[in-house]
């Protein structure tokens, strides 16, 4: 857990780093991102690499509160006013400390969720205009899975002992809140009878990763430029994307990667970023193999990246979705003056608590056979 507390020394560069939202262009952000996008593209010259890239190269935090979804209370609802922006920003940037709370109900499993208390985690960023992070569709919300893919994921997830929101392609219910406790007490997990049955961040093998949504910690991510390329490293498992400019065509459909096979081209000043080829053993959101991404990455200020992309996939949703927001750049260190890190992730190190679950797993087995074999004597 060294991450989470390393996350806490982050809290100071991402404090310092969302002021520069406010400046930023938020409110365009609450319209047309494209068009705001151009718009701040007249006005603002962006640096070059030595070889000639539109320079996005530096440490980014992208921990906006905003939710991917529009809120079922705020349908129909698509831009904050000033006031009520103020008002869920706040909200948002106070919502951890409930985690530090003990009333919880009696019998309910909200105690265990709170040993992940206010400690762990930053404040939360700073929400936008907007109600959702998505754009498109208009209603803010992710489109209905197909029949198709709500079998798909029912079947994967009954094979690996799923229960609770874990048995669900949407995961937890944002605003399912009970007890101080995001997304709620449903009992959410999977099965340890098995290494494989538990989730692939507890075997740090990804966690997170594309599309690059923001999350409770370790939100920053590096962006470093060579003649040819663009590699992003994501400080959640230093997962490290290596995505080539020159043109060469996606791998064969036969191989498959953790975070898909990336392709990057040059629009003007945006970094268009397209990925095929993931893998079938990590879904998002229901969608498997067959999902396409582009992302979109325009730098619009010394400070700031706009931040777009667009999944597709026929077998999983009924149409295709985008979602946008800004992402910062950390400017200074934890102290204020020295340069921004990318801190250790070391969630796992030891990881005690697995070993610990596949015991106790074994445990019952063998109690659940020898009470069997003392009823058939």
């Amino acid at each position: 857990m060294r991450h989470r507390f390393l996350s806490l020394v982050s809290l100071l560069m991402a404090v310092a780093a969302m002021v520069s939202l406010a400046a930023v262009g938020i409110a365009g952000q609450a319209t047309d991102t494209k068009a705001k996008t151009a718009a701040a593209g007249k006005t603002y010259t962006q640096p070059r690499t030595p070889d000639g890239q539109p320079d996005l190269q530096g440490i980014w935090d992208n921990s906006v509160s905003t939710p991917l979804e529009r809120p079922r209370a705020l349908a129909g609802k698509d831009v904050l006013s000033d006031e009520e922006l103020a008002k869920v920003t706040a909200q948002r940037k106070g919502a951890r400390e409930n985690r530090d709370r003990r009333d919880q109900k009696p019998g309910s499993v909200t105690d265990v969720g709170r040993a992940y208390n206010a400690l762990w985690f930053p404040v939360p960023g700073d929400a936008i205009a907007r109600t959702s992070l998505i754009v498109d569709p208009p209603d803010g919300r992710v489109p209905p899975l197909t029949a198709e893919a709500e079998k798909r994921f029912a079947a994967w997830a009954a094979a690996r002992g799923r229960f609770g929101s874990a048995a669900s392609p949407d995961g937890r219910d944002a605003e399912a809140v009970e007890d101080g406790t995001e997304g709620g007490v449903d009992g959410r997990g999977t099965r340890a009878d098995n290494p494989e049955d538990r989730q692939l961040s507890e075997r740090c093998i990804t966690f997170g990763g594309v599309p690059r949504l923001p999350g409770g910690y370790n939100n920053h991510f590096q962006i470093v430029q060579s003649p040819g390329f663009v590699v992003i490293e994501m400080e959640m498992i230093h997962a490290a994307c290596v995505i080539p400019l020159d043109g060469r065509p996606h791998l064969p459909p036969q191989i498959r990667e953790w975070y898909g096979d990336s392709r990057g081209r040059w629009e003007g000043n945006t970094l268009v970023v397209d990925t095929t080829n993931f893998t079938d053993k990590s879904p998002f959101r229901g969608s498997f193999d067959n999902m396409h991404l582009v992302e979109r990455f325009t730098r619009v200020d010394a400070n700031t990246i706009n931040y777009e992309f667009t999944v597709d996939d026929r077998t999983t949703w009924t149409r295709p979705w985008t979602a946008g927001f800004p992402i910062t750049k950390l400017s200074t260190g934890p102290d204020g003056i020295t340069v921004p890190l990318m801190f250790e992730y070391a969630c796992h190190e030891g990881n005690y608590g697995l070993a610990g679950q596949l015991r106790g797993a074994r445990a019952e087995e063998r109690a659940a056979a020898a009470a069997a074999k003392k009823g058939s004597n």
